[in-house]
């Protein structure tokens, strides 16, 4: 593995957890501010958006990175 794809790949995986705590953050504070959700229905709420950033954010990631250091 080239040290340009082992940077690449941490940048990414940082990137990815970044985002998805302030998702987590934002759902957080906007279903508080709301005071009409109990603490497990936040909890959903933020494993949804953990869930949606790391599925869509990492599958785009992923391909993104497999593409630009393919082998061919």
């Amino acid at each position: 593995m080239s040290i340009f794809k082992l940077i690449a790949t941490s940048v990414s995986v940082v990137t990815l957890v970044s985002i998805t705590y302030y998702a987590q953050k934002t759902v957080n504070e906007q279903l508080t501010l709301e005071g009409e959700y109990s603490d497990a229905e936040i909890q959903a709420a933020r494993l949804g958006a953990t869930l949606a950033c790391t599925t869509l954010l990492g599958g785009a990631i992923e391909r993104l990175l497999n593409g630009l250091f393919s082998e061919n």
